[in-house]
């Protein structure tokens, strides 16, 4: 795609549409999945806790959080079938949605039909509405195989038409799907893997790299990652000691710092199937910040109203640690020895749908090239024909004046 054309797409959407060029490895996160915490809303390895964070993920999407607009809030029924049709230029009548048992939904066909009809025509605006919706089904919010249903749309209109912050939300899916699968000892991961494989791969081996990482998504490409099962992988983050990972990735820096909303001493996720939350202080360390021992009251909630931020006159100058109190805490608790079980299957979008994706866009930049090469011929010729048309105007003019030469000449041969 031109950097044109992709950084239209990046003003608008955020850079979700890199997220298709991350190749995720997904025994990686089927063994990180089992060191889930329902307890405590974080992952609790054998040496250190993580979680992932609003922080960290506004800032892989470049999608900051603006408090003056907010973030997504399901209001009790998803978004009207006849919005959808509209913003991505359909009459309603030609929107097809298909029922799975209680799901419903847009399939990946014919959405990638709608694209390539859009594309066609030259509909660039429409284009782009029905591929971010289309990342939002596929790969931002999964759900039913090769189908976009009707909670991703929900997410996408808030967004298309308030700018609610979907952020928070994706954060919601991916740990309420990971409470499901700790729950149920084993199932289908359905979120947003490609933002939680870049997360936990740059925490694990960023601090290797000799050089400059400031792009979370563009960047990433640059750590190696090798081939493991599930079982090697879950070795390896069992035996992660706290002064061998980046506590900090390398494109953070340290700003504000989300630590509870409104009433609630945490931070409480709303996203379109339901509600969870994480605690800021055992994320803190991620932060550039000193990681502090939860209260219990932290441990639960479910509002987002009235967020509260701390900064460098609150926190302290930005240092990544942990207090005396929170080595203390982790201690006394006592981490349990993971077994290993089946794990559970890490689904977001498939390969086969993310190619799909990048054709389309790689389909668009043809187009549009296609396009703009002809409208440089037809400037050119344009371009020719006025200036044919002023010769034209110059030949008649000298033909006008030879007449009228002639016309005076005559006369006075007729008198001799």
């Amino acid at each position: 795609m031109s950097k044109e054309m992709r950084r239209d797409f990046d003003k608008m959407y955020g850079r979700i549409l890199d997220l298709l060029d991350i190749s995720v490895k997904t025994p990686v996160i089927s063994a990180l999945a089992q060191f889930w915490s329902s307890d405590l809303h974080c992952f609790e390895l054998p040496n250190l806790d993580l979680v992932p964070t609003i922080e960290e993920y506004t800032r892989m999407t470049r999608l900051p959080i603006d408090d003056n607009v907010g973030v997504y809030y399901y209001r009790g029924r998803y978004v009207d079938e006849r919005k959808i049709a509209k913003l991505i230029g359909l009459h309603p009548d030609q929107l097809k949605l298909e029922k799975r048992g209680a799901i419903q939904g847009l399939r990946k066909s014919f959405l990638e039909d709608h694209l390539e009809a859009l594309a066609g025509r030259g509909s660039w605006h429409h284009f782009n509405k029905t591929l971010a919706l289309t990342i939002y089904g596929l790969v931002l919010f999964p759900f039913a195989p090769n189908m976009v249903d009707h909670a991703a749309m929900n997410v996408f209109a808030q967004y298309e038409t308030q700018g609610l912050n979907p952020v928070p939300a994706i954060l919601a899916d991916t740990l309420l799907t990971l409470e499901v699968c700790q729950k149920k000892n084993g199932g289908t991961l359905k979120c947003c893997t490609h933002l939680l494989y870049v997360w936990i791969i740059t925490h694990m081996y960023a601090c290797e790299l000799r050089t400059l990482f400031p792009d979370p998504l563009r960047d990433f490409g640059r750590i190696k990652v090798k081939r493991q099962e599930a079982r090697e992988w879950k070795k390896e983050l069992a035996d992660i000691q706290d002064n061998k990972i980046a506590w900090t990735c390398p494109w953070y820096s340290p700003y504000e710092v989300i630590v509870s909303c409104g009433d609630f001493s945490n931070v409480p996720l709303m996203g379109p199937r339901g509600c969870v939350a994480y605690t800021p202080s055992i994320a803190l360390r991620q932060l550039k910040r000193t990681q502090v021992k939860p209260v219990e009251e932290q441990l639960g909630g479910a509002a987002w109203r009235n967020v509260q931020r701390k900064r460098d006159d609150e926190l302290g100058k930005p240092r990544v640690s942990a207090s005396q109190e929170y080595k203390e805490w982790r201690r006394a608790r006592g981490v349990p020895e993971y077994v290993l079980r089946e794990a559970p299957h890490a689904e977001g979008s498939s390969r086969s749908s993310d190619e799909t994706l990048k054709t389309m866009a790689s389909e668009l930049e043809r187009s549009r090239a296609q396009i703009k090469q002809l409208e440089e011929v037809e400037e050119a010729a344009e371009w020719e024909i006025d200036a044919l048309k002023r010769q034209c105007k110059k030949k008649d003019e000298q033909i006008e004046r030879l007449k009228i030469q002639d016309e005076g000449a005559y006369p006075s041969q007729a008198r001799k």
